[in-house]
């Protein structure tokens, strides 16, 4: 497998990855801070902390929550990578499954029902709630939910699970980013922490760390933490493909454009204009029809429904209906340059 499968800047590889790695330089680095810099156009948060996964920003958020408000409720759509969900839970938070709506995003108005059967708890000094939308695809908006959230009165924290969106328009107070080889910004591996709250962005630079904090003899372990920074040689590839972002998302793009003209049996998801088309969703007209495109073009699906596996069982959840009637016929056609040569 290749580590990219969109176009990167030649020079820039050989003369910056190369050089890292011929310095030995691959621990902690000046490019992490480099890239956390640069970063800030594409999350629009002031604060961004790179990390080794985005698995490990879920793990620190969460733990920041816990600190901070004590066990949350967590609402979040079953169609999502588990690392998020595992994060909540193993922190010891409620979690809560919520339906998807039309666009495999998370449905606001299971969302506001499921709210509104706890209201009781979210008064003041209750538990805090907390939703985490799935920017699924690529979509780097969710108006509807916004809409309801904002017009609760509830006080939600919100989290933009943006692993598909490189640049977010989604109102949130943080948005969590995964650098997968084949996310629309690549490295080996990778994650963003995105904030533009203060207090986050410094416990979230010492849980990556151990939970050190520097003295004049060295430094002192005065918090929780745990190796979750982002190298250097990571970050320097990831710098790489921040240069020719815009050049890879109008190719992915483009064969979304030719998608759309090959008139395959299905509705195709819609992006939007802020959208970094990580892949091409398509929800098939039937079982059979899903089966055949996902040989032909994909086996992958992305992700099972969480609320249908074993670890989760014991979450609470109400009737998946389009959930589990969308899986069945979701195929998921890579946008990356290779995929229709």
């Amino acid at each position: 497998m290749r580590l990219f499968e969109t176009k990167i800047s030649p020079y820039y590889c050989q003369n910056d990855i190369a050089s890292v790695i011929e310095s030995g330089n691959l621990g902690f680095g000046p490019n992490v801070t480099k890239f956390e810099t640069l970063f800030a156009p594409y999350s629009y948060k002031k604060h961004n902390v790179a990390t080794n996964s985005a698995s490990a920003a879920a793990y620190i958020i969460f733990a920041y929550l816990k600190k901070q408000y004590g066990k949350c409720d967590v609402f979040t759509p079953s169609i999502g990578f588990t690392s998020m969900a595992w994060a909540a839970k193993q922190h010891g938070h409620n979690l809560i499954f919520v339906d998807v709506d039309e666009n495999m995003l998370m449905d606001p108005f299971m969302y506001q029902r499921e709210r509104q059967v706890r209201c009781e708890r979210y008064s003041d000094g209750g538990i805090k709630p907390v939703v985490m939308p799935v920017l699924y695809g690529g979509v780097s908006d969710h108006p509807k939910l916004t809409e309801v959230i904002e017009n609760g009165g509830y006080n939600e924290f919100v989290i933009a699970d943006s692993a598909h969106c490189s640049t977010p328009k989604i109102k949130c107070d943080v948005s969590l980013f995964s650098f997968h080889p084949y996310k629309p910004i690549a490295a080996s591996d990778g994650g963003m922490i995105s904030t533009d709250i203060e207090e986050i962005d410094e416990f979230s630079r010492s849980y990556r760390n151990f939970g050190r904090s520097n003295t004049q003899e060295g430094y002192k372990i005065s918090a929780d933490g745990f190796k979750f920074y982002m190298n250097n040689l990571n970050a320097t590839i990831a710098l790489t493909q921040l240069e020719v972002y815009e050049e890879n998302k109008q190719i992915r793009k483009e064969n979304f454009e030719l998608i759309k003209r090959m008139n395959l049996p299905g509705r195709l998801v819609q992006h939007d204009e802020h959208s970094s088309y990580y892949v091409g969703t398509l929800i098939a007209d039937n079982i059979e029809e899903a089966k055949k495109l996902r040989k032909l073009y994909c086996e992958d699906r992305l992700y099972p429904p969480l609320h249908n596996q074993p670890y989760y069982y014991d979450i609470e959840f109400a009737i998946m209906t389009r959930t589990e009637e969308i899986f069945e016929l979701l195929v998921n056609l890579p946008l990356y340059d290779s995929f229709l040569k």
